[in-house]
């Protein structure tokens, strides 16, 4: 009679067992060395603290006291069904499993794991998704009504967040993106905007005329000359000297308006979708699109294609024999 499969629970409870006494790593903790490691934005470095945050709290550790050298293949397997247990989706648990194999890889280049064990976590796969873009696209009125809905409103909130919303429709950057924009990346001579983008490397937005007419409303009446484009506004209508809106900030500006203008619920990421989806139903070839979105394949572009089987059926009517 084969024995019994241990639980997700007990594989952990198990391992933990085993390195309980282990004295925690302080000078080379490879979740450090692995947060040291990233070059992208400190976007990418908080999330990978939450994720790791999340994993040490699953096993009743924290980050610090987390044995991340002592992980193993079965134990990372363990951990992985007890976060798909926990509902969580396809797309997170990929991204944990890419953190766990990040750090692991640090504890191997710093002799803490060896080669052998780090090759089998390496080895496990990524859930593979094959999925439409969830979210929606807004209709060019709904774009227009958000951004006059801002402008309408008093002080420089609204002329600011019009302006932010010109730009993430009219530009299609990411939440992330848009807020590293600084005042003398913009030219308006040549229409454009330098954002640093995914890998910390720098790229080129082009302006609509309506996005340029928005952000030189926003400059006048800011008074701004250098520094963050985008910036908190408090309550007296006052523009922050020198702090930079966060991404989540830019959530917040993006969900609460929406929401004041009366319309269905969207996201920054859906005014992203809505520039792609723009671009590719006007005819614009996917190549165009993609490096304008910053998406390193085409692939990715493709998944913002409304309406594919009719254009599939127009395209089979030509052909004529």
């Amino acid at each position: 009679m084969e024995p019994k499969k241990k639980t997700a629970n007990q594989e952990i409870s198990s391992w933990l067992a085993t390195v309980g006494s282990d004295t925690p790593l302080q000078h080379s903790n490879p979740a450090s060395l692995y947060l040291a490691s990233l070059q992208g934005s400190e976007a990418s470095r908080t999330t990978a603290r939450s994720v790791m945050k999340q994993i040490a709290i699953l096993c009743e550790q924290t980050p610090d006291t987390f044995p991340w050298h002592r992980l193993d293949r079965a134990t990372v397997l363990a951990l992985m069904e007890k976060l798909k247990q926990k509902g969580l989706s396809d797309n997170t648990r990929n991204l944990y499993l890419s953190i766990i194999k990040g750090v692991s890889r640090e504890a191997m280049l710093h002799q803490q794991m060896s080669d052998h064990q780090f090759s089998l976590i390496e080895q496990i796969r990524a859930v593979k998704l094959q999925r439409l873009a969830v979210g929606r696209a807004l209709h060019i009125d709904e774009i227009a009504s958000l951004i006059d809905h801002c402008l309408h409103d008093e002080g420089a909130a609204g002329v600011r967040d019009a302006a932010l919303l010109g730009i993430l429709f009219g530009c299609g950057p990411r939440r992330a993106e848009v807020v590293t924009i600084d005042i003398n990346k913009i030219n308006f001579r040549d229409r454009s905007i330098k954002v640093i983008g995914k890998g910390n490397k720098e790229r080129e937005l082009e302006m609509p005329p309506r996005t340029i007419d928005l952000v030189k409303t926003w400059l006048e009446e800011s008074g701004l000359q250098f520094g963050p484009l985008f910036r908190p506004v408090n309550r007296w209508n006052q523009v922050a000297e020198d702090r930079r809106l966060t991404a989540r900030g830019v959530y917040d500006i993006v969900t609460r308006r929406v929401k004041q203008a009366g319309l269905d619920k969207a996201s920054p990421h859906d005014l992203r979708r809505s520039f792609l989806t723009y671009l590719l139903d006007n005819g614009e070839d996917l190549a165009t699109a993609a490096d304008m979105a910053g998406h390193a394949s085409a692939d990715t572009t493709r998944r913002y294609l409304r309406h594919q089987k009719r254009r599939n059926r127009a395209a089979a009517d030509k052909i004529d024999f």
